[in-house]
């Protein structure tokens, strides 16, 4: 069984636990430093949560360079994001300009799926946890936390948002 650590419970770092914990062999850890998962998400599009856009792509990017969105529309676009919110019980509705938000009109609904699901799988969450060091000792990464406890985990994925150029450690 490889142990799985996730640092970040935004909406990437549940993504990437609820991934990791498709592999029954696997044990995922979710380490957040708010005191739940999910917090920011649940203020996003205010308050609404847009999922996705009906019209994403490098014509509605700005910027010097809008072809960076290719690789990731071409590997999850918006059908497949759609898909693996409705496998996770989420219902959509559609607005004008092509913008998706959840059908209850809530960001809250969008966490609460997500919660669910990594409850589902068994994902251990640990939150109020801030992760001040990490270190690759052999096959294996050790944590150390601001609550005192190290932890230990054969894969790490850091999914801090913006934060993660910031971190205080270096793999």
């Amino acid at each position: 069984m490889a142990t799985i650590a996730v640092i970040g419970g935004g909406a990437s770092g549940m993504a990437a636990a609820l991934a990791a914990a498709e592999s029954l062999e696997n044990r995922v850890l979710l380490l957040e430093r708010q005191s739940r998962v999910g917090r920011k998400l649940a203020a996003t599009g205010n308050g609404r949560c847009n999922l996705s856009n009906d019209q994403a792509g490098p014509p509605h990017y700005h910027g010097g360079n809008p072809d960076f969105v290719l690789p990731a529309l071409t590997r999850f676009g918006v059908a497949e994001t759609l898909d693996w919110f409705a496998g996770l019980g989420l219902a959509v509705r559609r607005e004008e300009g092509g913008r998706i938000y959840p059908l209850t009109d809530t960001a809250a609904s969008v966490v609460d799926v997500l919660r669910l699901a990594l409850e589902e799988r068994g994902v251990e969450l640990i939150c109020g946890i801030t992760v001040k060091d990490a270190r690759r000792e052999g096959n294996q990464f050790l944590l150390k936390s601001t609550l005192g406890e190290d932890v230990i985990c054969d894969k790490l994925i850091i999914a801090c948002g913006g934060a993660a150029g910031r971190l205080p450690f270096r793999l």
